[in-house]
This record gives C-alpha cells, structure tokens and sequence, in this order.
C-alpha cells in the first residue's frame, strides 16, 4: 500500500501521508496553480515528466526527495535538469578514492545558502565542489570546508530524456571558465 494518498471531492483536496492530513480548499489550490510565479506550480511543472508508476516503488523511509532545479548543469549531461533524487543524509562524510565518471559519489551540499548537486573532493580544510566532466559549468569550485555543509549523498531515481525544448537538453553553449 502506498504511502501518500489524494482524495479529492468537488470542494477539497485531501492529502494523506501516513496518518498525517493536510486539507486545501479547490479554490486555495486553483489559484496557486493558476499563479506562473508560484514555486508550487513551478515543482509540478518539472514534476510533470516523473513517470507516476515510478514514485509507487519510492522508499519514502530512506530519505527526502531532490529535485535538479533548472539552471543547474553542474552534473549534466549525467542528470540533467529535473533530474529526481534521493538524499541519504546519513552519508555526510566526503568518500576518498579513485573513481570512474559513473561510480564517483555524488553529494548535496549547502554553500552560502545555495544548494550543488556535485562530485566532492576534500582537501585539509578545503572543499572542491568538481561538475561533471562534460558540463558546461566551470569545472571545480573551491570552498572553505567551514563554510560548506554536507546534506548528504545523492542516490539517482528518475533522469528526463533529453529531447529539443525540454529542460534536459543541451544547454547553451557557453565557454568553460
């Protein structure tokens, strides 16, 4: 039995996760919908290309749900834009090691208030924040580890298609910094 559940009539919407309930009148959630700057609609927006099938098999124990938001390219083309993800927060420790481009850990990680979805490397107090080797992002930014903050290590769970016009698709090409 799946944990979350919608139920709607023709004056509420009723979610329920577990035990736990949360009501929205229809009018309170069309209006948010309806909204091109609300975030809400923005999420569903992306969301949209998540096969629906896909999150039934979701361990929602695990960990919470990351979304590649839609001008990060740091890890394209290997998880492009709305790329889904889930964190382990409970893997915060930088691994060492010699790594192949698809076994590298990939980690959130908190910088001055933004969030990078990115390979690490730690070095003494220094934390490198490496994209991927064929993004167009620069390839390595370099943070004081005191300032950093390691959410956790990123586990892949739905990467869109890269297809013209969606955001998956190659980004404008812009010089390597």
């Amino acid at each position: 039995m799946p944990g979350n559940v919608a139920i709607a009539t023709h004056t509420e919407v009723r979610l329920v996760y577990d035990v736990r309930a949360i009501t929205m009148d229809l009018l309170e959630l069309t209006t948010i919908l309806q909204d091109p700057s609300s975030a809400t609609r923005r999420l569903l927006n992306v969301w949209s290309e998540v096969p629906l099938l896909l999150m039934l098999d979701v361990d929602w124990d695990r960990g919470p749900l990351v979304l590649i938001g839609q001008s990060d390219r740091m890890m394209w083309p290997l998880l492009p834009p709305g790329s889904l993800l889930q964190l382990n927060s409970k893997v915060r420790t930088i691994a060492d090691g010699v790594w192949t481009e698809f076994d590298r850990p990939i980690y959130l990680i908190e910088v001055k208030g933004r969030f990078c979805c990115c390979h690490a490397q730690r070095r003494g107090e220094t934390l490198r924040l490496i994209s991927h080797s064929e993004s167009t992002e620069r390839p390595s930014i370099s943070v004081p580890f005191k300032e950093a903050r390691v959410r956790g290590r990123l586990n892949p769970i739905f990467r869109p298609l890269a297809t013209r016009g969606n955001l998956a698709g190659r980004a404008v090409y812009r010089q390597r910094r």
